[in-house]
């Protein structure tokens, strides 16, 4: 790792945010930028104070590699392509969120982390793309910090705080700093970024109008609130203005009451009032995995809800986030986002990239699986020739795929072909040819080319036909997992038969369907 100053500060994002994050006076950190005439290091970072700048580097996935390291646009010429390649990749996503609606919440943790600058210029930067932006913050740690200096203790059940009047006062002081120090974070002018320049204007108001939860299992929650309705055209009439909208966890009543409310409620609510593009919820880092720790980056609201059964998760954030999740994809929003915070960037990873960082849960599919259109062809004929090219399917050329698009199904990811197959019916022997499946090497991991199978299977039945057949030089393995039994060339259909290519020596395998 160097240990040029000027460089590590930039990485960081300034003298005051590498500061806090190795526990340092920010002068102290600034003095390693003089000359040393100057009573400073000359621009190099004291030894001493390395191994905190590379732990703190880790947790915030900051590369510190060596400028020299860095292969620079001559060396390497294929840098400048990886941007252009990244570019051409994420414009797609900036065109398709311009005008959109989408509610981030956040938690207290998250304000009072010392990066949460970091979280700040990524939502500025939302802000500067034309996507409409409403924010709803926690108060969790800083409600905690109040109690435990008045000698209090709060008391949970069931994942609520019970609010009495004393705790009500301190849940108001919390919410007027931790707003505060939020709209003093979007004041910020930073420099060198896509925001420089521009002055965000933040709006918050009494737009929650709650009610009191009551007594459930005989707890009486007092202050602890419940969503009765949220002002929706109070916050489109803000959002018009390009406005931020700022949106603390507290409800009132008619009558003048003041309720404490949970943020992640309050996000739901927001979010299926005005009928938000997307919710996204930061977390605190309980990503959902599989049981070998790899992260689960979809799910229906059908599987977000088997997942949410599972007894590892209850008592947990991710449960309570999962909740929300769920309930909010039930009552309409499109696209729900599960985001670990703590990953720098992360929020602009999920956004505009395929691969996301985080989990989306939506009531249908994400990906598309449908008919092929004509505009589908370019995509197709991206995703086979590599395979043609190292003779795993047979040439089609464009004019080919053209005539044929009528018995072609994809399945498509924001705008890109994962998976393909053809479905070429021979009515008269009542069989049909499972045909050029093919399946994008990023999206192999899933099941989509057996998604697609059914798919196709499901269309023979409809059309008829009692068998499925399907010739193939080297995936016997995938298609006898899957019911397909081999058979001799007089097995298949007559004109099927005359047009067999020999030389190809490719095994044939059938499926029987049911009718």
């Amino acid at each position: 790792m160097t240990n040029d100053a000027p460089f590590i500060i930039a990485k960081f994002g300034g003298v005051n945010a590498l500061a806090q994050a190795i526990d340092k006076n920010p002068a102290t950190v600034y003095r390693w930028t003089y000359p040393k005439e100057k009573g400073g290091t000359g621009g190099l970072i004291p030894s001493a104070s390395l191994l905190k700048i590379q732990a703190a580097a880790n947790l915030l996935n900051i590369n510190l590699s060596r400028p020299t390291d860095t292969p620079s646009y001559e060396s390497d010429p294929s840098q400048p392509q990886q941007f252009v390649h990244w570019f051409r990749n994420s414009a797609p996503y900036i065109q398709a969120h311009r005008g959109k609606t989408f509610v981030i919440s956040f938690s207290g943790e998250a304000v009072r982390d010392p990066f949460f600058s970091n979280l700040i210029k990524d939502i500025s930067l939302l802000h500067s793309l034309g996507i409409k932006l409403i924010l709803v913050h926690g108060i969790r740690p800083q409600l905690e910090a109040r109690l435990t200096a008045k000698g209090q203790t709060g008391r949970l059940f069931k994942n609520l705080r019970v609010t009495d009047k004393d705790t009500l006062e301190l849940a108001k002081e919390s919410t007027g700093v931790v707003r505060a120090n939020i709209e003093a974070q979007l004041s910020v002018q930073f420099a060198n970024t896509a925001v420089t320049g521009t002055h965000i204007q933040v709006s918050s108001s009494n737009v929650i109008v709650a009610k009191p939860l009551g007594v459930i299992d005989g707890i009486d929650y007092q202050f602890t609130g419940d969503v009765r309705r949220v002002d929706s055209h109070a916050i489109k009439g803000q959002l018009s203005l390009n406005h931020i909208v700022l949106i603390s966890p507290l409800g009132y009543s008619p009558t003048g009451e003041a309720f404490n409310l949970r943020s992640e409620e309050v996000a739901t609510a927001i979010a299926t009032s005005i009928k938000a593009d997307k919710l996204i919820l930061m977390t605190e880092g309980n990503e959902l995995t599989t049981p070998d720790k790899t992260l689960i980056k979809q799910l229906t609201t059908h599987q977000a809800e088997s997942l949410r059964g599972m007894n590892k998760l209850i008592d947990s954030d991710s449960y309570l986030h999962l909740q929300e999740a769920i309930r909010a994809s039930k009552l309409g929003v499109e696209r729900v986002h599960l985001i670990n915070r703590k990953i720098n960037g992360g929020l602009q990873l999920e956004l505009f990239t395929r691969q996301g960082s985080g989990t989306l849960i939506s009531i249908q599919p994400f990906e598309d699986a449908r008919p092929a259109r004509i505009a589908d062809i370019q995509g197709i004929i991206e995703l086979i020739r590599p395979l043609e090219s190292r003779g795993l399917l047979t040439y089609r050329s464009a004019e080919t795929l053209e005539m044929d698009i009528d018995k072609f199904h994809v399945i498509e990811q924001d705008g890109l072909i994962t998976t393909c197959a053809a479905l070429y019916p021979y009515p008269e022997d009542a069989m049909g040819e499972l045909a050029c499946i093919a399946v994008h090497p990023d999206y192999r991991s899933g099941e989509r080319g057996k998604y697609l199978l059914q798919l196709i299977e499901k269309k023979a039945q409809a059309l008829g036909l009692a068998q499925l057949f399907v010739l193939t030089t080297k995936s016997s393995h995938w298609f006898t997992e899957r019911g397909f039994s081999p058979a001799p060339l007089s097995q298949l259909p007559n004109d099927k038969k005359q047009t067999y290519n020999q030389t190809r020596r490719s095994n044939i395998f059938i499926k029987n369907l049911a009718l």
